[in-house]
């Protein structure tokens, strides 16, 4: 049964962080390709790579930065807990992907690792219940506090970046602006590689554990963070331009300028933060609140405030939601956990 469980939980990892690509490279590639600062195309293209080099360089180098200290059971629950939580986060992905919302993977892992330590405690397969207060903040407060300094951010560089080309010619200011959102757009793609890099590895790592072999952190097998990469570069390859469309023409109206001032927030705190930071961001979230940043405050009605109430409530519901979805189907497959005991 271990080694069922473990084949099936590696399966899942590959698809979550496959789908996980695939949902988030519209953060990167929305904007760029509305402005033809980069074709479709070359966008994913170049998103496969920079995701690719983001997991290969926090799994080689940035281990440190892989979040071991979340209290899942090292045993055949804590595998159990593993599969319930991406069983939901890959549906959630794939849900909030056909409304085209830029919902966070993160939040979905969050609330799927809490809803399921939440369940193995109900049902007495954890000593005591090991989601306190400290985990929680430190799997959910990032979601917030992130998207919040985005959005300021962007507002304050507007004003900068209008001031400095106040003088500059319109052709001018659009083509370096595209110069800005194609860097951008790799800096963010980087980051996400990081991101989502270090939680994809930390999955496959504690799948492992589970199944009795003991890695250290600084002894993660390379070719864990070679099959993370694939996997992300394989599913920004796909493109997921639903959301894309969402992120360019549904939320805020922008133009070129404030386009670029949006990826340069974001990219640089998604970058930033992967390099200094070990808790999760999310990229979805820091990158729309970047643009809704970078589209507010203009002299005409700019926000689609129905559009903005739907991605709000997405990203309200998620943790909540995936917490309660994890937890229940955690309860039912822990018969079997207590017939195999």
């Amino acid at each position: 049964m271990a080694e069922l469980l473990l084949a099936i939980g590696f399966l899942l990892a590959i698809a979550f962080t496959v789908v996980n690509g695939f949902h988030d490279a519209s953060n990167a590639n929305a904007l760029p390709v509305r402005f033809n600062a980069l074709t479709p195309r070359v966008a994913v293209g170049m998103g496969a790579v920079f995701n690719v080099l983001g997991a290969l360089t926090v799994g080689l180098v940035l281990t440190q930065l892989i979040p071991f200290d979340i209290p899942v059971p090292i045993s055949t629950v804590g595998t159990v807990v593993i599969i319930c939580t991406l069983v939901t986060a890959v549906a959630w992905d794939l849900l909030t992907w056909w409304w085209a919302m830029p919902a966070s993977s993160t939040a979905a892992m969050s609330g799927g690792i809490i809803g399921s330590l939440a369940g193995a405690y109900a049902v007495g397969l954890a000593p005591d219940l090991a989601v306190h207060g400290d985990t929680v903040w430190q799997l959910v407060l990032p979601i917030i506090v992130a998207p919040a300094i985005a959005f300021i951010l962007a507002q304050v560089l507007v004003f900068v970046a209008v001031y400095l080309v106040r003088h500059q010619a319109p052709g001018v200011v659009k083509r370096r602006s595209a110069v800005v959102q194609a860097t951008g757009a790799a800096a963010i793609h980087f980051g996400h590689g990081i991101q989502h890099g270090r939680r994809a590895i930390w999955v496959f790592v504690v799948l492992l554990m589970c199944h009795g072999l003991v890695i250290p952190i600084s002894g993660i097998p390379w070719w864990i963070s070679v099959l993370v990469g694939l996997c992300l570069g394989a599913g920004t390859l796909l493109g997921g331009w639903r959301i894309a469309y969402t992120l360019s023409s549904r939320v805020v109206n922008l133009d070129p300028l404030r386009g670029a001032v949006a990826q340069t927030v974001a990219g640089s705190l998604l970058f930033i933060g992967g390099f200094l930071a070990s808790f999760p961001m999310s990229t979805s979230q820091t990158s729309t609140a970047a643009i809704l940043g970078a589209g507010t405050l203009q002299r005409f009605r700019t926000v689609y405030h129905r559009t903005l109430v739907q991605v709000l409530t997405t990203w309200a519901v998620t943790v909540p939601v995936c917490a309660v979805v994890a937890g229940t189907l955690f309860l039912a497959a822990s018969p079997l956990l207590q017939l195999g005991a």
